[in-house]
């Protein structure tokens, strides 16, 4: 089951809680890669005759001041010469900008207009260069069209859909009993994550590690469409999911199942399956990717996954079987056109990471690593990962320690990137008592480039869980059991707490993650 790290079991007043790990289309969006060819621009129309005056029109540019020399005569192509004066070659060659074919020269300009002897006519312009490979479009997450809160006490789970002002849409829009009528067994068991992406269809996407599915809500008529068995069930603890295309998605399986017969439902891997059918596709395996420890077998426990720069980035927690070793955390980058890892970044000196998000504007990344669990050093090995993905290879840049924070670990689950309307390097991530488990929990900015961080507020220990941002506001849920809320925070500039919202006034289960789908 998930792993013990996720270790802290905090009761409020008699209550158990465990810890949490925690295009509107439905087409994904794509960004044109920068540099590949795309298609070469038509040739230039014929220019039209030149008006009265001594100039010809510069090439490229409407003929325009004193009495007017030749008019545009389209791409790759300009119009003849003014009176008395030969006309110009219509044309120069349309060189491939920016990776686009070259297109084929203009058509020669017609003769200049009277006002003299009239010019000759323009010769046709050159074949434009030859341009870069045909464009491939670059695959990107699609665009968030709504948020979700995920309300769980971790023996039951509800659904809330949220607005992106800021406010409650639909309280408890599915729950456990949802669909179970006359059953014993939960529709939505208690141990559950979001998705660290929207996926493809605009449904909500819940990950169910105890029942080993995929479950799809529509958040409109809030009810449940499908739920997919993930090959290798609870006994893999699935933990996140990418959804590549109608037919194809990843899934990280973070636990080896050591009594699986079948290596293929054996799980500490990726597993390729069909989003609809639930059909098993094939696997990637990551065991060449785990640390080397002396005295332990560390396992790569693939965890969190994203689309970034075109790839698949998965986050490895590296721990071995027994949650007692930990080898460094590290980053795998996944081509989903060859299931094949493409490159791997040792994020040196921290441990026990697993939350990421992604600047796209930068092709930065950024990684929360909690520290090896029970060591004594864990803040000096927990803090925020920086990764340039558009490095080649990718790099690791720096390492944001947590001794910048309040020299507490910073929470594994989760970091986000927030920058000001205007720009910015900012994030947001919380940290928690690791040692104690009693100090309250931590809300920080930071800045990824200077490595400067700022407390924003604190709540009880192990409350404040996997946050979302739009434009200029912050949602942070709080699973304070006396109060629990999602806690808005107006981040236009300097962070300020405005007012919160209880996310499920039906259950009353206190709020655990908050996601964009």
């Amino acid at each position: 089951m998930r792993r013990l790290s996720c270790l802290a079991v905090i009761l409020f007043a008699g209550a158990l809680a465990g810890c949490a790990d925690s295009p509107p289309t439905g087409q994904p969006s794509f960004d044109a890669a920068a540099g590949s060819g795309g298609g070469g621009t038509s040739a230039g129309s014929a220019g039209t005759s030149g008006g009265g005056g001594t100039s010809a029109a510069s090439a490229g540019t409407n003929g325009g001041g004193g009495s007017g020399g030749g008019a545009l005569a389209g791409i790759g192509g300009v119009a003849g010469g003014g009176a008395g004066k030969p006309g110009i070659d219509a044309g120069v060659d349309a060189r491939s900008v920016g990776g686009t074919s070259g297109a084929a020269g203009g058509v020669g300009g017609s003769a200049g207009a009277a006002g003299g002897v009239a010019g000759s006519g323009g010769s046709a312009g050159s074949v434009g260069g030859s341009g870069g490979a045909a464009g491939v479009p670059q695959l990107a997450p699609p665009a968030a069209t709504g948020l979700v809160a995920l309300n769980s006490d971790f023996s039951v789970t509800s659904l809330s859909i949220l607005s992106m002002a800021g406010g409650l849409l639909h309280a408890d829009c599915v729950d456990s009993a949802t669909g179970s009528t006359g059953s014993s067994s939960k529709t939505i068991s208690g141990n559950t994550q979001l998705p660290s992406q929207p996926q493809r269809g605009g449904a909500v996407v819940i990950v169910d590690a105890d029942n080993g599915a995929l479950t799809f809500v529509d958040p409109v008529q809030c009810k449940i469409t499908r739920q997919i068995a993930i090959p290798g069930g609870a006994k893999t603890d699935p933990l996140d999911v990418v959804i590549l295309s109608d037919t194809k998605a990843y899934v990280t399986r973070y636990t080896k199942n050591l009594a699986a017969s079948d290596p293929a439902l054996a799980g500490n891997d990726i597993v390729v399956m069909n989003p609809v059918s639930g059909a098993r596709i094939g696997q990637i395996g990551l065991d060449a990717y785990a640390s080397v420890v002396s005295g332990a077998t560390i396992l790569v426990r693939p965890d969190r996954a994203i689309i970034a720069n075109g790839k698949v980035v998965v986050s490895l927690n590296e721990i071995d079987a027994g949650y007692a070793h930990y080898g460094e955390g590290k980053i795998v980058v996944v081509d989903p056109a060859t299931d094949q890892v493409v490159a791997s970044v040792a994020l040196t000196g921290l441990y026990d990471c697993q939350g990421m998000d992604y600047v796209a504007a930068t092709k930065t990344l950024l990684v929360s690593c909690g520290g090896a669990f029970g060591s004594q050093n864990q803040p000096l090995e927990s803090g925020i990962a920086v990764v340039d993905l558009g490095a080649s290879p990718p790099r690791l840049t720096r390492s944001i320690s947590a001794v910048a924070f309040d020299d507490r670990p910073v929470n594994f689950s989760w970091v986000l990137a927030l920058p000001p309307s205007g720009g910015g390097t900012r994030g947001f991530a919380v940290t928690n008592d690791a040692i104690n488990f009693s100090a309250p929990d931590a809300l920080y900015a930071f800045d990824y480039v200077l490595g400067t961080a700022t407390k924003v507020a604190s709540a009880n220990a192990y409350t404040l869980g996997r946050s979302a941002g739009v434009p200029g506001l912050l949602l942070v849920p709080d699973a304070s059991f006396s109060t629990p809320q999602i806690r808005l925070f107006d981040v236009t500039a300097t962070p300020r707490a405005t007012t919160g919202f209880t996310s499920d006034p039906v259950t009353g289960l206190p709020p655990q993650e908050v996601a964009a789908y």
